[in-house]
């Protein structure tokens, strides 16, 4: 009848090894999920992030459209309704009311034409490059523009108008990229 006899200290300490065993299995388990998990929430933050930065560079380009087609720079000829009048925004440069009414860190107009250069003032207008009407600080962002027609009327025996090719910056809080 002795070889009944059972050693219930080993089956308790075989048991409370499984056990511990299987608890470690289980706290393992957690973690590799747990650094799956964020791993997957990881990629998509920065999906996120990447789809933000578009937006915000989709509502910047609309903003620089809508800044151009604005009665304050707006050519006022009913032939071209995207340009830009250059006078008006030579005035504008000397306005200190314009200098908060857009919201904007940054705000320049610019003509492509190589022979120009410097920035306008009433002093060598027209012969001149850029017309920068807000700088708030030397820290704006990386400014976006976009293609606009830049007009002034030109006076000899007749007057006419001339158009050139520019681009419209701004930056600004709102519409900093950020990458």
């Amino acid at each position: 009848m002795n070889y009944y006899r059972v050693s219930y200290s080993n089956i308790g300490k075989r048991g409370q090894l499984k056990i511990q065993e299987m608890a470690f299995v289980l706290v393992a388990l957690m973690i590799f999920f747990g650094l799956v998990a964020l791993f997957y929430f990881s990629i998509r933050l920065s999906d996120v992030r990447e789809d933000a930065a578009l937006q915000r560079e989709a509502e910047a380009q609309a903003l620089v459209r809508k800044l151009s087609a604005s009665p304050e720079f707006a050519w006022t000829a009913t032939s071209c309704t995207g340009c830009i009048d250059m006078d008006k925004v030579l005035l504008l440069k000397e306005r200190q009311g314009y200098k908060g009414f857009w919201e904007l860190e940054y705000l320049s107009v610019e003509v492509i034409a190589p022979q120009k250069e410097g920035e306008c003032r009433k002093e060598n207008y027209p012969d001149c490059r850029s017309i920068t009407i807000v700088n708030k600080s030397k820290e704006f962002g990386t400014p976006v523009g976009a293609f606009v027609a830049l007009c002034k009327q030109e006076f000899n025996e007749q007057g006419y108008v001339k158009c050139e090719l520019g681009k419209i910056y701004a930056s600004g809080r709102r519409i900093r990229n950020e990458g």
